[in-house]
Formats: structure tokens, sequence, C-alpha cells
């Protein structure tokens, strides 16, 4: 338990990596069970919450598409049912188009990427779908013609 504890209170962490850090240090699958039972239900461990406050840091320190936001929530061992409702739940408070208009406008102003072609490519990157792109890059397309 304290192993557990000392691991939350360095970072916010998913049962299934409290899981994984109790098993490698040797901890019993029935120590690990009532070890997180317990941190769940003094609510040091919920997911749907972290899932949640993931999502919004995310999103704050690098707009992306709800494809790579939800390959990077499910790589953090989030249960897929949490994860696609908690993208439901993202991009009904922020637009993906709103997101994309973003990172067009930061590569603007880096001059990090100079063709049209190469900020579809780095959108795709961002996990922004294909309508998402055309929409972001058209004014840029029209600009060029």
């Amino acid at each position: 338990m304290q192993l557990a504890v000392r691991a939350l209170a360095r970072r916010d962490r998913t049962t299934a990596q409290i899981e994984r850090l109790l098993e490698a240090k040797g901890a019993s699958v029935s120590e690990v069970r009532v070890t997180v039972r317990r941190l769940i239900s003094v609510r040091y461990l919920d997911d749907v919450a972290f899932a949640a406050r993931w999502a919004d840091r995310r999103l704050t320190r690098l707009p992306m598409g709800r494809a790579r936001l939800q390959e990077e929530l499910l790589a953090t061992g989030c249960p897929e049912h949490i994860v696609l409702a908690t993208l439901r739940a993202t991009y009904r408070k922020v637009s993906e188009r709103d997101l994309a208009a973003q990172v067009v406008a930061m590569a603007g102003r880096t001059n990090s990427v100079q063709t049209p072609g190469r900020l579809a490519r780095f959108l795709s990157q961002r996990g922004f779908d294909e309508e998402t792109i055309e929409i972001a890059i058209g004014p840029l397309l029209r600009e060029g013609s």
C-alpha cells in the first residue's frame, strides 16, 4: 500500500499502472487486488478522473486530434470504454477544428512547416482526420493558388 501511495504522490496514475508497479515489485495477485480496491475506495485511484485530467492537460500543451489522444490514453492503461467516454466529453468542450487551427497557427509562427503538403502530414501525425485537415489548410491552399 505504501509503495502505491508514494507512486501516486509523485504523479497521477491509472489502475493498470499501479497494478503493473505492484506486480513488478513482487506483490502477489491478492495483495495487488486488495491494494487497488482500497485505493479506489479512498479515491486515490479513479481512471475516469485520470482520463479527463490527462486529456485536458495534453490538449492544453499539445493540440491534437481524436485519434492521437485516444492512442495516448489507451497507452496509459485506461480501459477502452473510459477512453471513448472521455473523448466524447473532451471534444464536446473543444472543437477538433479549433485545435487544428491552433496547430496551423503555431506552425506558421515558427515556420516549422512550410508547404501545405507538409502541414497536412504534420496534422495527420497529430491525429486529425482528413476532413479536419482539409478545412484547416484550405485557406493556405486558396492563398497559394
